[in-house]
């Protein structure tokens, strides 16, 4: 089987931002493909973050294989246009292959996949244990209409089979970094959980997990870390869970394990979570085991957003983890939402002058985006306001720093203010944020920040290239400034 992870390209989804943003390993193919290597199937990847795919990389990569190929992409929003560009690709030029879509995306869409005419199964849900048994039946010819998880084309009727059990976490194998160069990729992001069990408007995430948090053993966990460590020579590491504290039991000890084992006198670790998880005693546990950053999902500072977010919170939770984690001595890193339905101008901006009252060491203001699958996408849908582009090419949450004031329009805009407004608005927050001269200063003096997600190459000041490529983003940044100040 050839996993996928299709994209059409870091600048366009990045901008000149891309450069810095680390290469991040596609955790869901990775996941994928250990999990069928282990059970003694053949696997190859293909990931278009590194190399664009042709028709002579196809030929390439199916060389020694046996028909019929099997094609798997992994797709959210943001990539099925070119994940749906590349299956009619393969479909014109090997038609008995065939052609398996997973993924948020087709998990909420399935009937859209499949009625592009060039993709024969999507998986809901997880994938793991429902791709293994597709894989079994196709390569022995065998009927796959009855696995549980899958939906498909049936004399022209579509079929949507019973979903899968949530799979056993216990049963995944240790990540396969072995399958990445580590020269390219960033090994300094992992996963130590699945899931989430809030329901916030904005996020699709549930409709993998079905709601439910669960949690790979910590033993595993210590042995991802000490590979990462000892083999790797990593030294920074960043939690990517959604929520790495929820369950305190669990948060403590792994980071008593990270003590034991010395990997707090080794590594630098940074976590994220929500604000009602923070107290005191976690913080404790946290700041032993070198943890520098904790990242929340802020969103905004109206108590009547959160309530209609359905955040489950309150912005008084949020002021008050702030606090709590800069008192403890770790850095505060914020997300906000901006262009939230029924939110008005004074709203947006109470959230910056919190930022800057806290003293709120990193943040991000990013555009609401109505994902398919969350209540505000049907929010946008009622109201009238939901304006997808092409095949869903617009839909980014961070598409404002990105694309700037140019013409890209924002997949919604609600009822209270204008798309002009919103764009300037939050452009005008995120560079007002960081255009001071200690964030200035620290962006280009440490190679590392502690938010994880601005990354310099080494000694990047002797190098004339880095030098264009960070003149490129200055004049980037100076020329939207420009722009929102007249």
């Amino acid at each position: 089987m050839i996993l996928i992870n299709p994209q059409a390209g870091r600048e366009k989804k990045l901008g000149y931002f891309s450069h810095y943003v680390p290469l991040v390993i596609p955790f869901g193919v990775a996941l994928l493909a250990a999990f069928l290597l282990a059970r003694g199937k053949r696997v190859k990847l293909l990931d278009e973050e590194l190399n664009p795919i042709t028709e002579e990389k196809l030929e390439e990569a199916v060389r020694d294989l046996e028909e019929p190929y099997i094609f798997g992409f992994s797709c959210l929003t943001t990539n099925i246009a070119r994940g749906y560009e590349l299956a009619k690709l393969i479909k014109n030029k090997y038609p008995t292959s065939k052609i398996i879509f997973g993924g948020i995306h087709p998990t909420v869409l399935s009937e859209e996949v499949l009625n592009t005419g060039h993709v024969d199964i999507v998986v809901r849900g997880e994938g793991e244990t429902t791709l293994n048994s597709l894989y079994g039946a196709i390569k022995n010819n065998q009927d796959f209409s009855q696995i549980r998880g899958i939906s498909f084309k049936h004399r022209g009727k579509i079929i949507h089979n019973q979903l899968a059990d949530l799979i056993d976490l216990d049963e995944l194998p240790p990540f396969p970094y072995h399958l990445f160069d580590s020269q390219r990729y960033d090994f300094g992001f992992i996963s130590t959980s699945r899931g989430c069990p809030y329901n916030c408007i904005f996020c699709s995430q549930r409709n993998i997990s079905q709601g439910k948090i669960r949690y790979f053993d910590t033993d595993l966990i210590i042995n991802q870390i000490r590979l990462l460590i000892e083999k790797y020579n990593q030294r920074y590491i960043f939690l990517t869970d959604d929520n790495f504290v929820v369950n305190k039991e669990r948060a403590k000890d792994l980071c008593e394990a990270i003590v034991k084992n010395g990997f707090h006198n080794k590594v630098i670790f940074n976590c994220q979570t929500r604000s009602d998880a923070v107290d005191e005693e976690i913080l404790g546990y946290l700041k032993k085991a070198n943890f520098v950053c904790v990242g929340l999902g802020l969103e905004t500072t109206s108590e009547r957003l959160m309530k209609l977010i359905n955040k489950g919170e309150t912005v008084e939770d949020n002021i008050k983890a702030i606090k709590l984690i800069k008192s403890a001595g770790l850095k505060v890193y914020g997300a906000f939402i901006w262009g939230l339905p029924t939110e008005t101008r004074e709203e947006r901006w109470n959230s910056f002058k919190l930022a800057k009252k806290l003293k709120i060491d990193y943040v991000r203001f990013n555009n609401a985006t109505p994902y398919p699958g969350t209540k505000l996408y049907e929010m946008a849908k009622s109201e009238g306001r939901l304006n997808i582009q092409g095949i869903w090419e617009n839909l980014n949450a961070v598409a404002t720093l990105v694309d700037g004031l140019d013409s890209v329009p924002l997949a919604y805009v609600p009822l209270t203010t204008t798309q002009k407004e919103l764009k300037k608005d939050i452009l005008r927050a995120n560079l007002y944020f960081y255009l001071r001269p200690s964030k200035i200063i620290e962006m280009l003096s440490k190679r590392v920040n502690s938010s994880g997600w601005f990354i310099l190459p080494k000694q990047w000041y002797f190098k004339p290239k880095e030098w264009y490529y960070l003149s490129r983003l200055g004049f980037y940044v100076l020329r939207n400034l420009f722009f929102v100040i007249f």
